[in-house]
């Protein structure tokens, strides 16, 4: 039973003020932070100490007057079988979203946050303001009841799992937890190009904002550094390759050790509880019940290890997608074969035949993949033999690559679920029970008319499913009998 009477409008913690300050002053630096960099390089800025005392005690009373605003016009309160919140002084939101729509209830705390001893809450749903509500300062106590009181008030507001409210309540039971052994596999079998792609693009955007500010100075120092590179031959390329190496496998460990510290998946009655985080922490609830599909997916270095990545798709808006993935970042095979059981129940699919797709689907990715780049190409470098050269491996290597993802295309079904493969030099699974999906498109370009092939898309509410160049019987066969499916089941999705 709730201490705290909800139905009254309820502000966040006191030290929300700070929160909202420190806030302040982020986006502040995240906005101007060039502009703020050219002022503290001048020297004559910096001499006329009035000048720097001034601006930053109206900064600071700017600040202090809009965190106090701020925190005086937020409170949230719950009314009818809805959660409201209200927020803002000059402009003023009220956001509300009734109960049954409530996806899950999370916690997370930031490292400010664990100095202040506060924790944020955040509630997500299958609409677009998901990613509005949410409050970022209360006390754990409250943070926990008021989480439990909306799961609670959330189940009873659904007519399908009031029988189950009156069920003993099962104790919690650790299904998944990572050690820092465990983090630094998956670190070491992270997709170490990939994170050096991200460190060249970040480190090109620093350079490019510094190159505004200093165009005269970045132009001197980068031809030095060319002039360097094309002096040195080999050696140095040799060097940065080394480096770029070694810092793209140490930035992967270090978001791998930071975002999933004491990873743990925690089950409890028909929920999973994730918490994870070092400097971030974070407490998600995920229902069974809102699980959309899983996913699943393994590589070279992951099948090393015995490691595959989790992934628990809910439903989600468009805006709030990526933000709500709910991941385990590896576990082992016998912790997948646990969830799957929990999630679609016994195995049974893996005795169904699997079905690729067609050959041509190899032909259609060789073509838009290897050769028609290299003859758009040819007006422009026909005349360099290493061109011709560059052009036979790069069809080549398409090829392979083709072979690769059409050895991976297949799916098997049943008349409960489906479970498709996809992949190239990585593998991944998407795994769904039929009553979830909500539409099913039936897709036949000229090209596969022709060949009596066609694809299908299943779409749920938490994505889309396709399944490329099958037979059109077949094809038909499927779409028939899952649009009958999704028009004529009466079990809920959600």
């Amino acid at each position: 039973m709730s201490k705290t009477d909800l139905s009254k409008p309820t502000r966040q913690s006191i030290k929300g003020m700070a929160l909202i300050f420190v806030q302040g002053i982020r986006k502040l630096v995240k906005i101007f932070w060039p502009l703020l960099l050219a002022l503290l390089l001048n020297e004559k800025i910096r001499e006329n100490e009035m000048i720097m005392i001034l601006s930053g005690l109206a900064i600071f009373v700017l600040l202090v007057a809009h965190s106090t605003l701020y925190y005086l016009n937020f409170y949230f309160y719950l009314k009818n079988d809805e959660f409201i919140l209200k927020k803002g002084y000059l402009r003023k939101k009220i956001l509300s979203i009734p109960l049954d729509r409530i996806q899950s209830v999370n916690t997370k705390q930031n490292l400010f946050q664990q100095l202040l001893n506060v924790v944020s809450l955040e509630i997500d749903t299958a609409g677009s303001v998901g990613k509005e509500l949410k409050i970022h300062a209360l006390d754990k106590l409250f943070a926990l009841e008021l989480q439990n009181v909306l799961q609670l008030q959330k189940t009873k507001a659904n007519a399908e799992q009031e029988e189950k409210a009156d069920l003993p309540e099962e104790p919690e039971k650790v299904i998944l937890k990572l050690s820092p052994a465990d983090l630094l596999r998956i670190g070491i079998s992270e997709n170490h190009l990939r994170t050096g792609l991200i460190i060249l693009v970040f480190g090109n955007q620093i350079y490019q904002n510094i190159a505004d500010l200093f165009k005269n100075k970045a132009e001197e120092y980068s031809n030095e550094v060319v002039d360097y590179m094309a002096n040195s031959g080999w050696t140095i390329v040799a060097v940065f390759i080394l480096f770029f190496l070694v810092a793209s496998v140490l930035f992967s460990l270090f978001r791998t050790l930071f975002k999933y510290f004491d990873f743990k998946l925690i089950k409890k009655n028909e929920t999973y509880r994730i918490e994870s985080g070092l400097v971030n922490k974070r407490k998600v609830i995920i229902s069974h019940s809102k699980v959309q599909q899983l996913d699943w997916e393994t590589g070279p270095l992951k099948k090393i290890f015995g490691i595959y990545h989790l992934v628990f798709k809910q439903a989600v808006s468009k805006q709030t997608k990526k933000s709500q993935l709910v991941d385990a970042p590896g576990c082992l095979t016998k912790h997948l074969k646990l969830l799957k059981t929990d999630l679609f129940g016994e195995e049974v699919l893996a005795y169904e035949p699997k079905v690729f797709s067609n050959n041509f689907y190899f032909r259609r990715l060789w073509i838009l993949s290897g050769w028609i780049p290299a003859i758009v190409a040819v007006p422009f470098f026909y005349a360099n033999w290493f061109f011709w050269v560059a052009a036979a491996v790069w069809i080549l290597a398409s090829a392979g690559y083709s072979f690769l993802i059409l050895k991976k295309r297949y799916f098997r079904i049943n008349n409960e679920q489906i479970r498709v493969s996809q992949g190239a030099i990585s593998h991944k699974w998407k795994q769904m029970k039929l009553f979830k999906i909500q539409s099913v498109e039936f897709k036949q370009s000229v090209f596969q008319k022709r060949r009596t092939l066609a694809s299908l898309k299943l779409m749920n509410a938490a994505g889309t499913i396709t399944i490329p160049y099958i037979d059109e019987l077949m094809a038909k066969q499927i779409y028939n009998y899952l649009l009958y499916h999704a028009e004529t089941s009466e079990r809920r999705w959600m």
